[in-house]
């Protein structure tokens, strides 16, 4: 079963790595985008119904709806940094949600609460590496595809967004973790009915989307491919905990950095070899330090 955790937190992964693939090939505004996925967010997240309801509980429905809430805060906080440092920058910053996952996962849900100190000082290291990678990985590619530079407040503004986008990431699974009592194919209902009103609504009372079909279609792409990210890191938490499975999913940037390279084409790669080795060998590092747990 921990092998199976471990598989689910890398798929999860992979899923994460590729979600914001389809922002670069969109023209449609931020709102409109974040809007769009939360529409595949909420479509997604009703598909494990089909299987059956599960026991209803409404206490738990509710939490669940809460994580969804800070789901959609988290995704369109992280729309907002990219449009302002671009991919490249923004995405490091958001990646520590494994380091938040880590310290909610250890303080909130008392995860390895009979563990030593040095248990708990392997599971913080392996954290650590884990997000130094993420952060290596992150700061490679052509800047010259970026925005330009909006002054040294505006990329303030950006990174202080970025990093409240991953305090939700971190964040999000605490909720609908402790609305365990609640069937989970209701959870993940709840979960997207709360991205749903966070991306929608908001942007309803506004004005009205206007975004092309292609565009539209791209966004909610975007959304489902987070939404599967979410149904494959959620069972991973369970079987391996919180503070294990999120910093795992993480690795999500060396997915993004072999999208942007060979599919993208944002950068070539044999000019990062340093930078490349550096963070491989940190992550790869941080990964057996939180497999021998």
């Amino acid at each position: 079963m921990r092998l199976l955790g471990f598989a689910l937190a890398v798929l999860a992964a992979v899923a994460f790595g590729l979600y914001m693939v389809p922002r670069r090939l969109s023209r449609s505004s931020p709102d409109d985008f974040s809007s769009f996925m939360g529409i595949g967010i909420a479509i997604t997240l009703a598909l494990p119904l089909v299987a059956g309801p599960g026991r209803f509980v409404p206490g738990g429905f509710l939490l669940s709806i809460g994580s969804g809430l800070v789901f959609a805060l988290a995704t369109h906080l992280f729309v907002l940094a990219v449009d302002r440092l671009g991919l490249t920058r923004a995405t490091p910053v958001k990646n520590l949600a494994g380091v938040f996952g880590t310290l909610f996962g250890l303080t909130i849900l008392a995860e390895y609460r009979g563990a030593g100190p040095a248990l708990i000082g392997q599971l913080v290291a392996g954290s650590l590496m884990i997000a130094v990678g993420a952060y290596l990985i992150g700061g490679v590619g052509d800047r010259a595809r970026e925005p330009s530079a909006p002054g040294l407040r505006g990329q303030a503004g950006g990174f202080l967004l970025a990093l409240l986008s991953a305090a939700c990431f971190g964040f999000y699974l605490v909720p609908l973790r402790l609305s365990a009592p609640l069937g989970p194919h209701l959870g993940y209902l709840g979960m997207g009915v709360g991205a749903l009103l966070g991306l929608v609504l908001p942007h309803l009372f506004v004005g009205r989307l206007g975004s092309s079909p292609r565009d539209a279609l791209l966004g909610m792409l975007s959304g489902a491919l987070l939404a599967i990210g979410a149904l494959l890191g959620t069972p991973a938490t369970r079987l391996i905990g919180l503070s294990v499975a999120w910093p795992l999913t993480q690795l999500n940037t060396f997915v993004a950095l072999v999208a942007g390279s060979c599919w993208l084409h944002e950068f070539d790669a044999s000019h990062e070899r340093r930078r490349l080795v550096s963070a491989t060998v940190l992550t790869v590092a941080g990964i057996a330090l939180l497999a021998l747990l």
